[in-house]
Order: C-alpha cells, then structure tokens, then sequence
C-alpha cells in the first residue's frame, strides 16, 4: 500500500516530467528540429558520394587535429612530470602515517590483551586462595578494576 507521501511524490515527479516533456515539445516545435532532420536526411540521401566524402574528411581533420595535439604535448620539457609527481609525495606521506598509525594502535590493543590476560592470571590466583589476608582483598578488587578497565577500553575500540 502506498502511503500518502509516496503517491503525492509520485504525482510531483508525473508532474515534473509532464513540465519537461512540454517544454521540450515547445522548442522543438519553435526550432523545427523534426523538419530540419528530415531535410538533412533527405539530402543525404541524394547526394551519398558527397555525404560520405564529407564524413570521411571531417573525420580525418579531427584525425590530424589530435595526432598534432599529441606530438605537441610530447614536445614540453620533462620537467612538468617530476612536478606533477612531487605533488603526489604528501598523500604517500599521509597513506604512511595512517599505516604507522594503525600499525601503533594495534601494538597498543596487543599489550592491552596481553595485561588483561596477567591481570586475569593474577586475579584467579588471588581468589583460589582459601585464606586470604586484607592485603589479599585489596589486591583483587584493584586488579578486578583494573581488569574492567581494561575490557571496557578494549571493547570501545
């Protein structure tokens, strides 16, 4: 089922192409463009050997044009190109920095991992204690924090 909005939209959009299709017909009927084809083609028609020559030379003007575009481009000192690639060095500095970045926070999440793990050796040594002193009940509450610190820290990244 379409809502509401959905079909005010679709409405809008009939109405926007409705708008372009006769503005469109507005000027192809002003500049009479239909007439003007037909009498191109017609004349195409009855001339072939002109409308192929005439083909065959604006594509070799346009061949000629761009071959000389090509040796003149060829024809500018080389010092353009060493330009052009010193302008590229900072975005290669920049793709170097992300990865030493990347490479820093994952040695950092490494070394969070691995003192989380000690930390967690260390908290069920403490605890499979059967007596333990208050020294002992000090320790395992700082090193549970810091344990949840550290999961909490993990878990965020």
């Amino acid at each position: 089922m379409m809502g509401l909005f959905e079909k005010k939209q679709k409405n809008e959009e009939s109405k926007a192409t409705r708008v372009f299709r006769i503005f469109l017909w507005k000027l192809f009927k002003k500049t009479r463009f239909r007439e003007r084809i037909a009498r191109a083609n017609r004349w195409a028609e009855q001339h072939k050997g002109r409308t192929a020559a005439m083909t065959i030379g604006s594509l070799l003007v346009m061949l000629v044009i761009g071959s000389l575009m090509i040796f003149t481009e060829e024809n500018e000192p080389q010092g353009n190109v060493i330009d052009g690639i010193a302008v590229v060095n900072p975005m290669f500095q920049g793709l170097q920095q992300i990865q030493d970045n990347k490479a820093y926070q994952l040695s950092q999440v490494e070394s969070l991992t691995m003192r989380g793990k000690a930390l967690k050796h260390e908290l069920d040594s403490l605890i499979r204690i059967p007596l333990k002193s208050h020294d002992d009940s000090l320790q395992i509450i700082i090193k549970h924090r810091q344990l949840e610190l550290i999961v909490n820290n993990l878990e965020n990244r």
